[in-house]
């Protein structure tokens, strides 16, 4: 037996959850060697309501990548998004040490110093701290400060904040299947890693991911964080309105995939689809106008949101690129087309293929992965996760013909009962 380093991601969302496994090659891109995406029950919006459900859906998760890998996961790292995690802006100043000799690094770090010192509200801790910009006595704003003549260094930083409860539970989750988190990040923070090139964070961008519970908007200009916001809405809302049509819940979701648009006048006026009931006497026939018009309405309340706080963030005028849509809803028919309609600016919808190997493209190539390639990226940046692999004892006297056997992982065991909340985990 032997370890072997890759990159875990675990990406828990209101709908489902993804893991993710990776390996840094020697050209710094990321190879994913497997992902696995399982439906997942007791999550509201981001949070972990039933700590039971939420281990299970995991734990399968787990149990076909070890399967597939043939390793056995013990560290990982996590993305968390909702309504409570929010940002927040600091600004503190530092005076010069020498002026006659120009700001130095070691003002900088004098500065970065006093922001490390800001402390969290009891409930909340601080997930990261990214400086918007530099100003030197106040009237002149640089990028790299370092050199420049002043008496007096400033900065605003925004304060990615999270309620600790959340990410204890997430903690939990884990715990109750002996992995470790290594760290937890925020999916808007992730998700853009995965999505963006470098010119789009240069010149004005924002992301939008729309999952099922939360939509996640980051938006990002001069290559630096500006503004993260959750709204607690996604496509969950809209499968709601979709039952209220008397369609079953079991058949919502592949209806909506298969036959709806988010522009009702782009969908056949005159076109039915016969969706099954509990008999087939309770089945009925719906028009595709009518599934738009129900979809249009509450995917243009999102759009609005969306809209609301990127205007909010005030790098509204300064988005050369837009908007880019990624997250498993974002594969709805004609979403983008909607938001450009709502917005008035260019959308894309992205699948993540930045900083991944060419080879894992067909694999990842999805939007609802954008999340979890995000958090290998960011996990790979401060270290490998240590896993086990299995290697198959050596055969007394194998067949020539017959191939290798692959080695299955061993099956993860069942859930432990709840523990207490677990202590901030280290990032």
């Amino acid at each position: 037996m032997e370890t072997k380093n890759y990159t875990v991601a675990v990406d828990l969302g209101s709908s489902s959850v993804v893991v993710a496994v990776g390996e840094t090659r020697d050209d710094g891109r990321m190879h994913v060697a497997a992902v696995v995406s399982k439906p997942v029950e007791g999550v509201n919006a981001g949070r972990i309501d039933n700590i039971e459900l939420v281990s299970r859906a995991i734990r399968e998760a787990v149990s076909e990548v070890e399967a597939q890998l043939g390793i056995r996961i013990t560290e990982a790292y996590a993305g968390i998004s909702g309504d409570f995690v929010r940002c927040a802006r600091h600004t503190d100043h530092v005076y010069v040490f020498d002026p006659e000799t120009g700001v130095s690094q070691r003002d900088v770090d004098a500065l970065f110093d006093r922001m490390r010192n800001v402390q969290a509200p009891d409930d909340e801790t601080i997930m990261e701290r990214i400086p918007q910009n530099y100003m030197v006595d106040d009237s002149q704003e640089v990028k790299n400060p370092v050199g420049s003549f002043g008496k007096k260094l400033s900065s605003t930083f925004n304060f990615i904040l999270c309620h600790k409860t959340p990410i204890q539970r997430l903690d939990m989750a884990l715990k109750r299947l002996s992995i470790k988190m290594l760290g937890v990040f925020s999916d808007a923070l992730a998700t853009p890693e995965a999505v963006l090139l470098p010119e789009e964070k240069e010149e004005g961008v924002a992301v939008v991911d729309l999952g099922a519970g939360v939509t996640d908007v980051t938006v990002y200009y001069r290559n630096v964080v500006r503004y993260t916001v959750s709204i607690p809405m996604g496509a969950s809302a809209i499968n709601r309105d979709i039952r209220t049509m008397g369609v079953p819940e079991k058949h919502v979701e592949s209806l909506k995939r298969r036959y709806g648009s988010a522009v009702a006048e782009l969908a056949p006026e005159d076109k039915l689809i016969r969706v099954n009931g509990r008999t087939a006497r309770e089945a009925k026939d719906i028009l595709l106008r009518n599934l738009a018009t129900v979809i249009e309405a509450r995917a243009t309340d999102i759009a609005e949101f969306v809209q609301q706080e990127i205007k909010d963030s005030g790098y509204a005028s300064k988005l050369a690129y837009g908007i880019v849509l990624t997250g498993g809803s974002a594969q709805l028919k004609d979403l983008d087309e909607l938001f450009r309609r709502v917005t008035e600016t260019d959308v894309r919808v992205a699948v993540p293929d930045v900083g991944i190997a060419e080879e894992s493209g067909e694999l990842a190539a999805n939007p609802a992965y954008a999340t979890a390639v995000g958090i290998l990226l960011k996990g790979a940046a401060q270290g490998a996760c240590a896993v086990v692999e299995f290697v198959a004892p050596a055969a007394s006297a194998p067949a020539a013909s017959a191939p290798a056997a692959q080695p299955a992982a061993p099956a993860r065991p069942a859930p432990a009962q709840p523990r207490p909340a677990a202590s901030e985990p280290r990032r």
